[in-house]
């Protein structure tokens, strides 16, 4: 597993009007085999942060306010949506 961890951009001042608008440029495009450690790395800290969510069901979530759990599904997204374009790019190679 790859030992290192990817951080992403800081949150803008209103998160809904920029979701969904990273995509990778030509420039950062990684080889398949950085990819598939990418995504692995990816899909680990969206496994983390789920289970901190749900996945114990200690009700933090609910109790976090409005604000983080926007905030925290956001992260969630933009991770999933990561991993799937990793996946693509991995497959090339």
């Amino acid at each position: 597993m790859a030992e290192r961890i990817m951080a992403g951009r800081s949150a803008p001042k209103s998160s809904r009007r920029t979701r969904g608008t990273t995509k990778p440029t030509a420039t950062t495009t990684p080889t398949a085999d950085e990819a598939r450690d990418l995504l692995e790395i990816k899909l680990a800290q969206l496994n983390s942060l789920l289970w901190c969510c749900y996945g114990d069901g200690n009700g933090w979530f609910e109790e976090a306010g409005e604000k983080h759990r926007d905030h925290m599904l956001w992260i969630a997204s933009d991770l999933a949506r990561e991993a799937e374009v990793l996946l693509e790019l991995s497959s090339r190679g």
